[in-house]
C-alpha cells in the first residue's frame, strides 16, 4: 500500500453530522488522504483493521454507513482474478479542492452539495462564527445606543409638549426623567411617555394641590434623585401655593402720582 497523502480532508458536513460516530469521521478523513492521487481509495479492510486495531466487520459497517449517507461511493473493478474495491469520497474529495475549483479569496466558500450535506446544518459557535454571516444595516443602527436615546428623547419631548402645552418647566423635568431612564438602560417608549404624563396628572389629582405643575415637577425630581423608574406620590412635605398668575388686564403702566401723594411709599 502506498503512503497516503500528508493531509486529510474532513468537511463540515461530515464533522457536524450527529449520525456519524467519531471513528467513522476519522475513517472518512483517512479515505480522502488515500484518495490523494487517484481520486479513490483501494485499500482493503485488512489495512484499516491493522491501522485502527478493529475488526473486518466494523470496517464493513463504516463503509456501508458512509455510503448510505451519501458521503462515499463504492465501486468494484476486475483486477486479474479478483475484484478491487474502490471507495470514492463524494463530499470534500480531492477534486473539490483542486486549483480550478478553489474559490477566490473574495468570494464565499463553495463546494458540491452531496446527499449528506442537505441533511446537515453546521452548528454555529461563539468562537467560530460563520464567515458568510452578515448583519443587515438596520441591526447596526438599532444597536447604536446613542442614536436610540436621541430618537427616544425627541419623540418623548413631543409627547410631553402636547400633554402640557406652554409649561416649559414641567416639560424640562419630564425630559430629565426620560434621560434618567435611558441612562438606567430602560428608556421610555412612546407609550410609556404617554403613561407617564397620565400618571403625573393622576398623582396631582389625588394630592389635591393648588400648584399642580410644581407638584408634578417635584414628583419627577424625586424619581430622578432616588433612581426610580416609576412615578410615586411625594414622600417629603410639599409646600403648596397657588400658581403665580397675572390677570389679563394688569399690563404694566406708569403709576400716577398726585400733588398730595407721599413719594416715600414708592421707595
Amino acid at each position: 500500500m502506498e503512503n497516503p497523502g500528508f493531509y486529510a480532508i474532513l468537511p463540515a458536513s461530515v464533522r457536524y453530522d450527529n449520525r456519524l460516530k467519531a471513528a467513522e469521521k476519522i475513517f472518512y478523513a483517512e479515505i480522502t488522504a488515500l484518495s490523494d492521487q487517484s481520486g479513490y481509495c483501494y485499500a482493503g479492510n485488512s489495512y484499516f483493521c491493522q491501522l485502527y486495531d478493529t475488526t473486518d466487520r466494523t470496517v464493513q459497517r463504516w463503509v456501508k454507513h458512509l455510503q448510505e449517507l451519501g458521503y462515499v461511493a463504492v465501486t468494484y473493478t476486475r483486477e486479474g482474478t479478483t475484484n478491487q474495491r474502490r471507495i470514492s469520497p463524494l463530499s470534500g474529495s480531492v477534486p473539490d479542492v483542486c486549483a480550478e475549483n478553489r474559490p477566490d479569496k473574495n468570494v464565499g466558500e463553495r463546494h458540491t452539495v452531496s446527499a449528506g450535506d442537505k441533511n446537515v446544518v453546521p452548528t454555529p459557535t461563539k468562537m467560530s462564527p460563520t464567515p458568510r454571516q452578515k448583519c443587515r444595516g438596520e441591526q447596526y443602527k438599532n444597536n447604536n445606543t446613542s442614536n436610540n436615546n436621541i430618537r427616544a428623547r425627541e419623540s418623548a419631548a413631543d409627547i410631553f409638549a402636547d400633554a402640557f402645552p406652554g409649561n416649559e418647566q414641567l416639560t424640562k423635568a419630564l425630559i430629565a426623567f426620560a434621560e434618567s431612564r435611558a441612562a438606567g438602560k430602560h428608556p421610555l417608549t412612546m407609550n410609556a411617555a404617554k403613561l407617564a404624563c397620565n400618571k403625573l396628572k393622576q398623582l396631582a389629582d389625588e394630592a389635591h394641590v393648588r400648584d399642580r405643575s410644581g407638584y408634578m415637577v417635584a414628583v419627577l425630581e424625586q424619581s430622578i434623585l432616588r433612581g426610580w423608574e416609576g412615578l410615586f406620590p411625594l414622600k417629603d412635605d410639599f409646600v403648596d401655593k397657588a400658581p403665580v398668575q397675572r390677570p389679563a388686564n394688569t399690563a404694566d403702566r406708569p403709576r400716577e402720582i398726585g400733588p398730595d401723594t407721599d413719594i416715600t411709599e414708592f421707595l
